[in-house]
């Protein structure tokens, strides 16, 4: 059995909502007058594609925004569906007398003592208003700040840019030392579910990263090809793709294709976890839209669901 064979991506993306729910209603519960926050998507072609908005106007109090007519792009305004969404779940229709973003905005309004209300509500709006389908697709900035485990200090001690060859105690102490090579990586998000799996987008594809129990090893991978018709002929296609990859493998499990690369852990090398990631990255967004079509399949995102 694979370290991946019980993986389930609609799972851990439901996990992974949750986990960003919680964290977001932490952020909201101690923001302060002097900033807003804003959770931004965005579409393929790198346009705002919509956003929600917090604001801490005075002590114990939020308003949350969404941009309603005007406040967006033509093509990235709300259709009637979404505005039904959104008033349905009890926001506000903008009010074009009001003295502030709610003239043109969707708006609610919750208490810092219980910002899970309204993270709860913000989420529905991304998920379901703006189509987003994880968390790591939103602004990476705000990941940042919502999404990212603290820093072990010893390793933030070391020096930048040093070998580090280090031999973890266990899957706990692997874990931190593989989240902090991840976290340093240009133009990457990650967020880690309640499995222990780091997640993160790349093109039309979601690259894991994951650390197994006994801490031997760290895989990388990712569901590239889902609903796989005929069993037989796919496993042929692979097999013949395996016998020139040089170090990604494809496998297929019941009707889906995962690429995986594996680094040895004992002793850990953050240098061999970037390049796995890079090349299990560089594989998967190249190939899925090429192999979904050889297997009748489809790719986790089309470019049409980019958010």
């Amino acid at each position: 059995m694979t370290p991946y064979s019980d993986f389930d991506l609609d799972h851990s993306t439901a996990r992974a909502w949750v986990d960003f729910t919680a964290r977001l209603a932490e952020v909201l519960s101690m923001m302060d007058a002097t900033e807003p926050l804003t959770l931004s998507t965005y579409d393929a072609a790198d346009g705002l594609a919509g956003y929600v908005k917090f604001i801490a106007p005075d002590r114990d109090r939020l308003l949350a925004l969404v941009p309603g007519a005007g406040a967006l792009p033509p093509e990235h305004r709300l259709t009637s569906g979404q505005t039904d969404l959104l008033l349905a779940d009890g926001w506000q229709a903008p009010d074009p007398t009001a003295g502030d973003e709610r003239a043109t905005h969707f708006s609610a309004i919750g208490r810092q003592d219980r910002s899970e209300e309204l993270a709860g509500r913000a989420t529905r709006v991304l998920r379901e208003v703006f189509g987003v389908h994880h968390p790591v697709f939103l602004a990476s900035d705000v990941l940042a700040e919502i999404l990212q485990a603290p820093v072990d200090d010893e390793l933030d001690a070391l020096e930048p840019g040093a070998p580090r060859v280090v031999m973890p105690t266990d899957a706990a102490d692997l874990g931190r030392l593989v989240e902090r090579v991840i976290a340093a990586l240009p133009d990457i998000t990650a967020m880690r579910d309640t499995d222990g799996d780091l997640a993160m987008r790349v093109g039309s594809a979601m690259v894991f990263v994951r650390v197994p129990a006994d801490a031997q090893e760290v895989l990388v991978f990712a569901p590239v090809v889902h609903d796989v018709a005929g069993r037989s002929r796919a496993a042929e296609i692979l097999n013949d793709i395996n016998s020139h990859a040089r170090w990604v493998r494809f496998a297929l499990l019941r009707d889906r294709v995962f690429v995986t690369m594996s680094i040895l852990a004992r002793p850990f090398v953050g240098a061999h976890l970037r390049q796995a990631i890079a090349e299990v990255c560089k594989v998967a967004d190249g190939v899925d839209d090429l192999l979904a079509q050889s297997l009748n399949g489809r790719t986790t995102f089309g470019l049409d669901d980019l958010t």
